[in-house]
């Protein structure tokens, strides 16, 4: 079975980002789909995705991760993961977070990580595919959402 590990901005970027996004990541992971892949997310991921609609209680939003991840391996942290997120984030120069989402996924044997943060762009301990949302930005916008 090939694992693909989606990290949460795939998530965050699909259910709650621009309308103009969920097209694209849609198309992707369903080539994904067709390609035989498997997807899965981490406790990690349940925690960066569900945090906001937690504090904002919005109920619809909670419903709809819920569902979605139902469908899915979720990965569970293990006991060295932080020491190799540490290692991690030097070599590849990532986030704390991030680091742990790669660290999770290679201990898994996920053998694709996909995300929609450009900062997993030069990611080499695990094949990357990067969904590039930079030209589907709405008209008049600019990536930290203010008007250009």
């Amino acid at each position: 079975m090939k694992l693909a590990y989606i990290d949460s901005s795939v998530w965050i970027t699909r259910f709650e980002g621009f309308p103009s996004y969920k097209k694209v990541i849609n198309a992707q992971l369903n080539a994904l789909a067709k390609e035989e892949w498997s997807f899965c997310v981490s406790d990690a991921v349940l925690l960066e995705v569900m945090a906001k609609p937690y504090q904002n209680n919005n109920m619809k939003t909670i419903d709809v991760y819920n569902e979605v991840f139902e469908q899915m391996a979720i990965l569970k942290a293990y006991p060295d993961v932080f020491k190799d997120a540490l290692l991690i984030a030097k070599t590849e120069k990532l986030k704390g977070m991030d680091a742990l989402h790669v660290s999770i996924a290679i201990h898994h044997d996920c053998k694709r990580f996909v995300s929609t943060d450009s900062h997993f762009k030069n990611l080499r301990v695990i094949p990357i595919t990067l969904i590039d949302l930079s030209k589907y930005l709405p008209n008049n916008k600019t990536q930290n959402g203010l008007v250009s």
